[in-house]
């Protein structure tokens, strides 16, 4: 008689934990996720993310069995789109109890950055930024029982933001001309410094005690989310080095828009050009004067946005674009405001704001 009560016992024991990965083989009770993009999730599109290289991002799933306050792990999964659906990388069914829920923590790295802390209370990691590092962290979605319908169609509800900065650096000339004369200007070398590469991110979120999703944040960098972990770059980034870039009144890309830590930019971040003045005779395009090597330096605390605001700060979540302006008959160097946006992808939603 124990014998048949044991074996009763292993087959039940069996039964509930195979419930955990596909309880019921009905398609539509399939996990699947929808995936949004901070400040426009109601007019999102998927295709996006595939020529950003983000067709693919990861999620760990923390299953509360029968309400059960201390969650375990269901699943840690690469999460693929399709061309229709964003799919685990084997199906998993929602729990048919109705006291069971299951958290969502889904994030996108790329190569060579791992989170060293991946918990339903806590995300971390620290890295030294490159520039081409992408790293988001969806809100985390809480106590979820079925797909539901959230930005454009049925899931996991997942809202993406950039825990990164991206900056880019456009030059151009006042003018070209004046009464008599023609003015060229190209620059050489152009190299920022001062700046912080390597930090450290310490991210926290609590149960809201309800259905539906949660953004993480910092109690020791609210703002910024990440702390330096060494010093400034003692080497500084070369953007610019014995080049020879013509300038005109139109705007001449210097530096794409590339990542950065983000941080707070004291004064020692600074900008570094050096670059030539030729003047030449309109009547008969004879040399007046060469001027090479004109050194000229921008501490970047200094320069302004459309608001007329200080930037002291590259804050998560926002893309940067110093333009500076030379004028190549007082040598004067102009600062246009620098232009701050949400991050976007869409080539018609850039780094301009209206």
């Amino acid at each position: 008689m124990k014998r048949i009560t044991d074996i009763l016992i292993l087959l039940a024991m069996v039964s509930f934990a195979a419930c955990t990965r596909v309880e019921n083989p009905v398609a539509e009770d399939r996990i699947s996720y929808v995936v949004g993009r901070y400040a426009t999730k109601a007019s999102e599109y998927p295709e996006y993310r595939a020529a950003e290289g983000l067709a693919q991002f990861s999620s760990k799933a923390f299953i509360h069995r029968l309400g059960d306050a201390a969650g375990e792990v269901f699943y840690e999964s690469e999460i693929t789109w399709d061309g229709a659906v964003w799919s685990t990388d084997r199906d998993y069914y929602w729990p048919k109890h109705p006291d069971t829920y299951i958290n969502f923590v889904s994030w996108y790295a790329s190569a060579g950055i791992t989170p060293t802390e991946i918990t339903e209370s806590n995300f971390r990691v620290s890295h030294e930024i490159a520039a081409t590092d992408k790293l988001l962290v969806a809100d985390e979605a809480w106590r979820q029982t079925a797909n539901t319908t959230t930005y454009y169609t049925s899931g996991v509800p997942t809202l993406f933001r950039h825990l990164l900065t991206e900056v880019a650096l456009n030059m151009s000339v006042t003018t070209t001309e004046d009464e008599t004369s023609r003015y060229a200007v190209s620059i050489q070398n152009v190299t920022l410094s001062g700046y912080y590469t390597t930090g450290a991110m310490s991210l926290h979120n609590e149960d809201p005690g309800s259905t539906g999703t949660r953004k993480w944040t910092s109690s020791g960098a609210p703002t910024l989310l990440w702390t330096p972990t060494s010093g400034t770059n003692t080497t500084p980034l070369v953007i610019l080095n014995n080049g020879n870039i013509a300038l005109s009144t139109s705007t001449t890309s210097v530096m794409a828009m590339r990542s950065f830590l983000p941080q707070a930019l004291g004064d020692g971040v600074t900008l570094t050009i050096l670059y030539t003045v030729e003047n030449r005779k309109k009547s008969d395009n004879s040399l007046v004067s060469s001027e090479n090597g004109i050194p000229a330096t921008i501490t970047l605390n200094k320069i302004k946005n459309t608001s007329s605001l200080a930037i002291n700060q590259w804050v998560p979540n926002k893309r940067y674009t110093y333009s500076v302006a030379i004028n190549p008959l007082s040598q004067e160097i102009l600062l246009e405001p620098t232009l701050e946006s949400d991050w976007t992808f869409e080539d018609y939603m850039n780094a301009t704001v209206e």
